[in-house]
């Protein structure tokens, strides 16, 4: 198969990225041996393969992944591996083909969240959140200030989606298939 990163990139990002995804899906915990050795391997591979122009390119990468992700765990919608794991595989792929690994997690991600709450709501009898939206608006006419009402436990939308899967789908994306 053909691949338009060096191969000891691509094999590394994809090597990287399923473990770190078969240990979110284990474990809800992504280790930071793995992001540290995709970071390290990402830097040494790109530095080997162009000199310092790879090395700026890896470090470019490192700094969009973390960027790209940092907003997501400010808002908690992500956690800190989710965002280690991103820049790392960023320092492996650089910045334009990272973005297009980026896109592809988010539509995998979107795909993910919403069968899992459709599986919880049709299966497990999870709450639906109109009714918490319905609060919301209902305090934000009240008090006329923005409101947030937490999910419940059993809520479709309380249910947290592992995320290294999708970043692995979608850097697997990014890396083998021809562009």
């Amino acid at each position: 198969m053909e691949t338009n990163v060096p191969m000891p990139v691509a094999w590394t990002s994809t090597i990287i990225v399923i473990l770190a995804a078969v240990s979110d899906l284990k474990s809800r915990h992504i280790p930071n041996p793995l992001v540290v050795s995709g970071l390290v391997l990402g830097l040494a591979l790109n530095t080997l393969d162009a000199g310092w122009q790879g090395l700026g390119t890896s470090l470019a990468g490192f700094a969009a992944g973390f960027l790209l992700m940092l907003p997501g765990y400010l808002l908690r919608f992500t956690g800190g591996g989710d965002v280690k794991l991103l820049a790392a595989v960023g320092s492996l792929l650089g910045p334009a083909l990272l973005f297009n690994a980026f896109i592809f997690t988010v539509f995998v991600a979107a795909g993910i969240a919403i069968l899992q709450g459709v599986h919880a709501w049709l299966r497990r009898g999870a709450i639906s959140p109109v009714a918490r939206y319905g609060r919301m608006l209902a305090a934000i006419a009240a008090t006329r200030r923005p409101v947030y009402v937490r999910p419940d436990e059993n809520e479709v939308l309380g249910r947290r989606v592992p995320l290294a899967p999708a970043i692995a789908l979608g850097t697997l994306a990014a890396v083998w298939l021809p562009w």
